[in-house]
């Protein structure tokens, strides 16, 4: 059965959450917390409501409270058990403390490629209706490509361009700027169009209400 999950940086304010709810069907929510003495009483109090709509929802929702001293080994042990059962991870990062939101990014950048190209990033704007959807596999792969590599798939931002034209404007021989092509298909940085032109695949999206 196709598993979607969600995992969120989670503090006191449900509201992000219950939209993320509202515009996408979850198998499973996994809110992380940080368990600190002062707060942990309104995350739960917090998570006590919401866990309510998780079950009108039919939804798989938990919460995973994480201690502060040893908190990149727990998220990264977390976020590597989610995404080995999950078939479509995304990682929400609005709620909670910024050393959660920035562990949790931290974390995914580690992930192995089999586990990247199922997960995605989402961050919601504050005070506007706006989110930007990072595609992980195609941020870490760029973060690996030497530098032929990288003035390629820089000229196919935003522009399709076929095989000699790439070659000729980067004065790469054409055979190897094939070769380097198929290679980076492989690793799902660009895409071959059905006139034979190539385009890089978006490292992010920003969509807005209308």
């Amino acid at each position: 059965m196709f598993t979607r999950t969600l995992i969120a940086s989670f503090g006191f304010d449900i509201d992000f959450v219950l939209r993320r709810l509202a515009s996408g069907k979850y198998d499973r929510v996994v809110l992380v917390a940080l368990k600190t003495t002062d707060g942990f009483e309104r995350v739960k109090k917090a998570y006590s409501t919401l866990s309510l709509v998780c079950t009108s929802l039919k939804v798989d929702c938990v919460l995973e409270p994480i201690t502060p001293s040893v908190i990149l080994r727990s998220v990264q042990s977390l976020l590597l058990n989610e995404a080995e059962k999950a078939d479509e991870l995304e990682v929400y990062l609005t709620g909670g403390p910024r050393i959660l939101v920035t562990t949790l990014l931290l974390s995914v950048t580690m992930l192995a490629r089999d586990h990247a190209l199922k997960t995605q990033v989402l961050v919601e704007g504050e005070g506007f209706e706006c989110i930007m959807r990072i595609y992980v596999n195609s941020l870490l792969g760029r973060l690996s490509l030497d530098e032929r590599d990288k003035i390629i798939i820089s000229m196919l931002e935003g522009e399709k361009l076929t095989l000699g034209e790439i070659a000729r404007r980067t004065g790469i021989p054409k055979s190897t700027v094939h070769r380097r092509l198929e290679e980076l298909i492989e690793k799902g940085l660009i895409t071959k169009t059905e006139t034979d032109t190539y385009i890089a695949n978006p490292i992010a999206e920003i969509t807005c209400a209308e």
